[in-house]
């Protein structure tokens, strides 16, 4: 009796510890995403952006930024770890927010040194994130007492765990489309529309199949 009381109170003990610690993690920022299989990839090259495309280069949560200023690098997950650390300590007196805007979700694997070449890849090391020019890395915001001054000094620190140039930008700043491209916010403009306007050849054709006449024969068998 006394055996079965022991080993009931043991397997009570470890599946709540396995719950609390699993509720961590669920309501808790991760950097490495929970996968209970990690694909092996290639070590790859950091995209470069050659036409102007804007995604991700906009503050759209916080009211100031750190934005990655010099050539597209690979940041591990540690680094954005150790600089989110940094941030926090400077916004948790303030009651500011901050928003991550990067999900490492590319698998490094390593070998020994002095390893002979072949018999795969090696064993997982770590996860990263390939980060190209222009992008976002985080935000902060949503405190009246947030001063520029802070933000700036907190994004300094926080640029200094992490590899590449970095630049503070505001919530209407102008966007960066390259290492010297900067684009200036105006007015979208709806090339839809624009084209409907002054179709080209084969855009006045696709508009053409759409009517009511040209419907009437589509699928019709020879």
């Amino acid at each position: 009796m006394f055996l079965a009381r022991v080993g009931f109170a043991a397997v009570r003990k470890t599946s709540v510890l396995s719950v609390v610690s699993t509720l961590g993690k669920r309501f808790s920022h991760e950097l490495a995403p929970r996968f209970k299989h990690v694909g092996k990839r290639h070590k790859g090259r950091v995209p470069v952006r050659t036409g102007g495309s804007t995604k991700g280069s906009t503050i759209e949560f916080g009211e100031y930024g750190i934005r990655l200023k010099s050539e597209g690098v690979r940041m591990s997950a540690n680094q954005l770890k150790e600089a989110d650390a940094v941030i926090l300590r400077m916004m948790r007196p303030i009651g500011a927010k901050i928003w991550r805007r990067l999900c490492t979700n590319v698998a490094v694997c390593t070998k020994g040194n002095e390893t002979r070449m072949g018999k795969g890849k090696g064993a997982f090391d770590y996860w990263a994130v390939r980060v190209p020019t222009g992008k976002i890395i985080f935000e902060i915001g949503g405190s009246n007492t947030l001063h520029e001054k802070v933000a700036r000094e907190a994004f300094r620190k926080a640029g200094e765990k992490l590899p590449g140039v970095f630049e503070f930008v505001k919530k209407n700043d102008a966007l960066r489309v390259g290492l010297k491209a900067i684009k200036e916010t105006g007015n979208q403009i709806n090339y839809l529309e624009t084209l409907k306007q002054n179709p080209t050849k084969v855009f006045g054709n696709v508009l053409k199949s759409k009517l009511p006449e040209y419907r009437l024969y589509t699928g019709r068998k020879r």
